[in-house]
């Protein structure tokens, strides 16, 4: 690896044109004195000095030798970027063997878990996007396109089920971050689960609940096909039919539905999670229930809210899926004549506003009060922010024996 390090540093000296890569390297990458001669170079490049030979000798007298011959063996500079990947994936690995080597396994298990998380996000190595010819990109978009024509839509992403969404959001698409804000009890999960199992039959889906179990999930989820009312279900008052009726339904579900009540909130573990379940299962659709509960390592409550708004974007990115996550608006609703809820509700950090494509907030007047219809027929999907389309209200209705919301078509 002491080769790489030499032959880096070399090709740096002879070809000006490697030098807009500097300040992608680390100089913790190297070892010996080069650290210093890396930041050195950093510094010089930041300040627009040359960074040659005779700039780097003076800097580093007593090293003028070994900075004297670091080029020598320097033939090309073609292989100066991959060369710069091996550096830091060696830098990675032995980063990672280092630390694991002094991790205290008498630890309670779940910190312990915690640890090794937090140290394998931070290993994780993905190489840097290159800019491409925009013609390329515009190509991959007309395939798209064409897919969408072939399946018979007219939009890009996968679709959400409902019509007048699709139409205002154009379907769920990759890389986009979605949130769902709304006061506590209003409906976040149960239009987020409503979503979740109308976008099933054409996406794997992941819901990922930090509040309910699995089996509170189930139960919602089975009101929902079945079209029991969820008191029989909790209640064990269903009859032998409706049983029967239930289980049958069950049999011909094929969608790839998963859901996950994993009481370990920490956001490098969730983000292991959800890079797992795509390498095991596939992975279109990723629904989190709730943000706000979800764990960082920043001490300011509003960094770390930030922090995990800004990483589960990243990951969609990168992971090329979507990404709902629910958010608690805070008490200023309330507090309003109009209780319609704005982003400026957005408990605890503008981050999630900024990092989010699009805001959805469920709205349901009957919320406010005391007299709640069996059948509330003004409920709204409020679309808040869309970074692709238009900002609307779509009518609603919301069943309350059932926890589901529909649209008004």
């Amino acid at each position: 690896m002491i080769d790489i390090e030499k032959s880096v540093l070399g090709q740096i000296i002879l070809y000006p044109q490697t030098h807009s890569y500097i300040m992608k390297l680390n100089p913790s990458w190297f070892s010996d004195f080069r650290k210093d001669l890396v930041a050195t170079i950093q510094e010089l490049y930041l300040s627009n000095q040359p960074v040659n030979l005779s700039a780097l000798a003076s800097a580093h007298r007593q090293h003028i030798r070994e900075i004297a011959i670091l080029q020598n063996n320097v033939t090309t500079n073609v292989y100066f970027e991959q060369e710069i990947q091996q550096l830091e994936v060696s830098y990675k690995k032995r980063n990672l063997q280092n630390k694991i080597a002094f991790i205290d396994f008498d630890k309670d298990l779940k910190e312990l878990i915690t640890e090794l998380s937090t140290l394998l996000v931070e290993s994780i190595y993905t190489p840097n996007g290159q800019s491409k010819q925009i013609t390329l990109v515009a190509g991959n978009v007309m395939d798209t396109l064409e897919e969408a024509i072939n399946r018979g839509t007219n939009m890009t992403g996968l679709p959400t089920g409902w019509r007048y969404l699709d139409k205002y959001i154009g379907g769920w698409n990759k890389g986009n971050m979605v949130v769902i804000a709304g006061r506590p009890g209003s409906g976040k999960t149960a239009i987020a689960l409503t979503l979740a199992l109308d976008a099933s039959p054409n996406a794997e889906v992941l819901f990922i609940s930090l509040e309910m179990s699995k089996e509170e999930l189930a139960k919602r989820y089975l009101s929902n096909i079945a079209n029991i009312e969820n008191y029989k279900i909790r209640s064990a008052k269903i009859t032998k039919t409706e049983i029967e009726q239930v289980n049958e339904l069950l049999i011909r579900q094929t969608n790839g539905f998963y859901i996950d009540d994993s009481s370990n909130a920490d956001i490098n573990e969730i983000v292991g999670k959800i890079k797992l379940h795509k390498a095991k299962h596939g992975l279109h659709l990723v629904f989190i229930d709730y943000m706000q509960l979800i764990k960082s390592h920043q001490k300011v409550r509003e960094q770390e809210i930030a922090h995990i708004s800004r990483t589960l974007k990243l990951l969609a990115k990168e992971l090329g899926i979507t990404i709902v996550a629910l958010a608690q608006l805070s008490r200023e609703t309330e507090k309003r004549s109009d209780k319609k809820p704005m982003l400026s509700d957005l408990r605890e950090s503008g981050q999630i506003e900024q990092d989010s494509d699009i805001v959805l907030f469920p709205f349901r007047p009957a919320y406010y009060s005391d007299e709640k219809p069996e059948i509330e027929m003004d409920a709204e999907l409020i679309i808040g922010k869309n970074r692709h389309g238009q900002c609307v209200s779509i009518p609603m209705s919301f069943e309350g024996a059932y926890t589901r919301y529909k649209e008004l078509l």
